[in-house]
């Protein structure tokens, strides 16, 4: 005769071992959080306290503070939704949605694009080579399309385009009346618009074949070498400990106050963090 019996009990220590074992990976990504924080802080001491580097300087190389205006290097992109000049653009598509416990907006589609740009703030030009750049960039324009309405030219054209985004200007015949169906949508941009002040942070090297023409310096602007090494521990370095290379249209004091507050918020988010999990590490420890 086949019995049925219980399966036999977890062992205490092998269940210990587990929740030791997840709040040391929590404590550790917790750390990278906090460390990550005190890289913005820095920053944010940098932009605050120091004075913006001359262009005239990049040549000399290491990591630089710009402000100035953009120029495009070669041809200005269009952005999607606008149709704006600009040299960078990231722009969403949020769709609202409702449930049970009501509505809220959902991004459905998303993406960015930029081209080389350069900087110039009255002492002469500097290339500035957006790959890696972290885009601080202020909302420029959110448009709102009703379900069930035409929306303007150019988003027709991106939904046309778009895999992600499809035609919410539908309507059912019910005969006695056309139903207008579709979700509502906004449409974002953010853009670094031709003519726009900019704050660049990144690593300059000399080049000589980037400054042909007058008031154009032998220099490039991008991100750091050492974020490029084929030696993970050496990018991951990098990650925490190294500059990051920023690019914003915010004005200098605005950039830094945000970076300021973010560094905040992630060096308490993850101190906290830190501080439950070896209490908790402590108290399984102890048992």
């Amino acid at each position: 005769m086949w019995s049925l019996t219980a399966p036999p009990a977890v062992p205490a220590t092998v269940a210990a071992a587990f929740w030791v074992s997840l709040l040391v990976l929590a404590v550790a990504v917790a750390s990278a959080v906090a460390l990550y924080g005190l890289r913005e802080l820095r920053l944010a001491h940098l932009i605050l306290r120091t004075e913006t580097d001359s262009v005239l300087e990049t040549p000399n190389g290491g990591y630089v503070e710009l402000r100035g205006t953009v120029e495009p290097a070669a041809g200005a992109l269009e952005s999607p939704f606008t149709g704006t000049a600009c040299v960078a653009y990231e722009y969403a598509v949020e769709e609202e949605r409702s449930s049970k416990n009501g509505s809220s907006w959902t991004t459905i589609s998303a993406g960015d694009e930029y081209v080389p740009f350069r900087l110039d703030d009255g002492s002469g030009s500097v290339l500035v080579e957006p790959p890696g750049a972290d885009f601080r960039l202020d909302r420029d324009d959110r448009i709102r399309v009703d379900g069930g309405t035409e929306p303007p030219a150019r988003i027709g054209a991106y939904i046309d385009w778009s895999e992600d985004v499809d035609c919410q200007n539908e309507s059912v015949d019910l005969r006695l009346f056309e139903l207008r169906t579709g979700s509502d949508r906004r449409f974002i941009e953010r853009r670094l618009d031709v003519g726009d002040e900019a704050h660049v942070l990144g690593y300059a090297r000399f080049d000589t074949d980037v400054g042909r023409a007058a008031g154009q310096v032998n220099a490039a602007v991008g991100v750091g070498e050492s974020s490029l090494a084929d030696d993970r521990f050496a990018r991951l370095r990098h990650r925490l400990f190294g500059f990051p290379f920023v690019v914003s249209d915010r004005s200098e004091r605005r950039l830094g106050l945000y970076t300021e507050l973010l560094g905040f918020v992630l060096v308490a988010a993850g101190a906290g963090v830190v501080a439950v999990c070896l209490w908790l590490l402590c108290n399984l420890v102890l048992v």
